[in-house]
């Protein structure tokens, strides 16, 4: 089974800042520091990670007998920690990056991303998410922390 064809333009236009700023804030950074910029991506990784979180929550909610007299199940708890989760970590990196260090909030972003990854790879295991699901989010998961990376690594100017 594949993914209808517009999950996956829209799964690769919310690549575009990513692309395009991740590796202009690292190339230009070279030479000046761009820490607004920095910042821009930052929060939009935050807003990223928040809304692969609420994909998530949303598979849970969908479901008209999630809050049962016996309870969930375990598949439907799992849901709910996963549409958490995320936007909590997303709401923790950036919060320490524009409070602390810039680089910080992407390295745990970073982090985000790819433990957010690893536990969907365990769902798409047990037959919780599509076939056609993991895959995308393989790519698009490299790319977005290779653009936090790049970014990451970029002089700070201060």
């Amino acid at each position: 089974m594949r993914l209808p064809f517009p999950v996956f333009v829209l799964g690769i236009a919310g690549l575009i800042p990513f692309m395009t700023l991740g590796g202009w804030i690292f190339l230009a950074g070279l030479f000046t520091p761009l820490p607004h910029l920095k910042i821009i991506l930052l929060s939009y990784g935050a807003c990223i990670l928040s809304f692969l979180g609420a994909v998530h929550w949303g598979l849970a909610m969908e479901r008209p007998d999630i809050i049962t007299v016996g309870g969930t199940s375990q598949r439907d708890r799992q849901r709910l920690i996963l549409g958490v989760c995320p936007a909590l970590w997303a709401w923790l990196a950036l919060c320490v990056g524009v409070l602390g260090h810039v680089r910080a909030g992407f390295g745990l972003e970073i982090i985000g991303f790819v433990g957010t990854f690893l536990v969907e790879r365990e769902a798409w295991r047990k037959g919780a998410l599509p076939p056609g699901y993991l895959p995308l989010r393989a790519g698009l998961t490299a790319v977005v922390v290779l653009s936090l990376f790049l970014a990451a690594l970029a002089p700070s100017g201060t």
